[in-house]
């Protein structure tokens, strides 16, 4: 991947022909070696100091990012052919030049790039773009941060690498779904593995630049009903800190919401559940005397336990409110149970965007 310099400088770069005097910088920096782990300064720009990256700092590369106080060496041909926002803005011969060496011999005129990125968020560019054996598959073998995720949606957009926008975004929908047999099928209500407490306020945030808003309900109820260490609704409050240090909340209209669907949804939930166990037997029942007497111990149970209806997970099935095993009722009544349960929970799943007080169009339609 290196570019092709001859031995002989050219005149252009002997003399700075066609470079304006006072776009062109010297280079002050002890030569490094991406992937070596070690930090180092390049001294430039009248005299502010940059930190070399660590991971992007290609000593052949043929463009020079600047990302806030961090530099990268990189390759513009490989970018150029994943982006054409990059090819474009290669294109413009209006950027400050380096005369920079490629070994003891070689230099070249290398443009410099300031990117308003964070350096964090132009490290997932830049592996996806450079490490990345396959741009169809990158999160198959992997599970990926909320930082990467993140980063994928929001700088796969704006640079148009559509693949790393795409799967970003599948992924996200795939632990923010919009359907509830989706949803139970997690293993929690958390996020994807890894994720923290509060990432889900970044989803939210995610869901309204893309205008994808089937992400919300599901987002909101991470943010609601993960579980953590303190209450949910300080947790949601602090807001949480992303990977360059900055830290994000949610709006207050947005932290008005989960105060207030918290509420609805776990007393349209409360109202389902009990529907679900109502003591009437089935149908097709021969032990109606004796179903309909557990079915009212499940209600009067519920009834002296209010903590457990308000901590299971609010889509949980009718068998995580009652102790045992199994539901000491006949085999009618039991899938008479189950076809009310599944019916009660789908109910509340397709009002989620009433109950938040949001608009998401079709979302009870699949």
């Amino acid at each position: 991947m290196s570019a092709h310099v001859s031995r002989k400088r050219s005149r252009a770069e002997d003399d700075g022909e066609g470079v304006p005097p006072a776009k062109r910088e010297s280079e002050h920096h002890v030569k490094g070696t991406a992937g070596t782990g070690q930090t180092q300064t390049t001294a430039s720009d009248g005299g502010q100091v940059f930190k070399k990256d660590r991971e992007f700092w290609f000593d052949d590369g043929t463009v020079i990012f600047v990302a806030r106080d961090t530099e990268f060496r990189v390759y513009k041909g490989v970018l150029a052919s994943l982006s054409t926002v990059f090819k474009t803005l290669f294109a413009d011969r209006g950027h400050t030049v380096r005369n920079v060496s490629i070994d003891e011999e070689q230099t070249i005129l290398c443009p410099i790039v300031r990117l308003l990125d964070s350096p964090q968020d132009l490290r997932h560019l830049l592996r996806v773009c450079f490490f990345s054996k396959r741009l169809e598959s990158l999160y198959e073998e992997k599970e990926p941060s909320y930082d990467e995720i993140s980063a994928g949606i929001r700088l796969g957009e704006k640079y148009k690498i559509a693949e790393w926008y795409s799967q970003s975004l599948v992924y996200l929908k795939s632990y923010f779904p919009r359907t509830m047999n989706r949803w139970t099928a997690l293993e929690s209500c958390d996020g994807p593995p890894g994720w923290e407490f509060g990432n889900g306020i970044g989803v939210i945030s995610l869901a309204r630049k893309t205008e994808q808003l089937s992400i919300l309900p599901a987002a909101f109820l991470s943010c609601m009903f993960a579980e953590s260490d303190s209450p949910a609704t300080l947790g949601i409050g602090h807001g949480f800190t992303t990977e360059d240090g900055s830290r994000q909340y949610l709006s207050p209209g947005d932290l008005t919401t989960c105060f207030h669907a918290k509420t609805s949804i776990r007393v349209a939930i409360v109202t389902s559940v009990f529907r679900t166990f109502e003591p009437e037997p089935s149908t097709g029942c021969k032990t109606s005397s004796t179903c309909k007497k557990v079915l009212r111990e499940v209600l009067v149970g519920l009834g002296n336990n209010s903590e457990l209806l308000l901590s299971c997970n609010p889509f949980s099935d009718y068998d995580s409110y009652f102790s045992g095993t199994t539901l000491a009722i006949c085999r009618a009544c039991t899938t008479m149970v189950k076809a009310r349960s599944l019916k009660e929970r789908q109910d509340v799943w397709n009002r989620l965007p009433e109950l938040l007080g949001i608009d998401v169009p079709g979302w009870a339609e699949e």
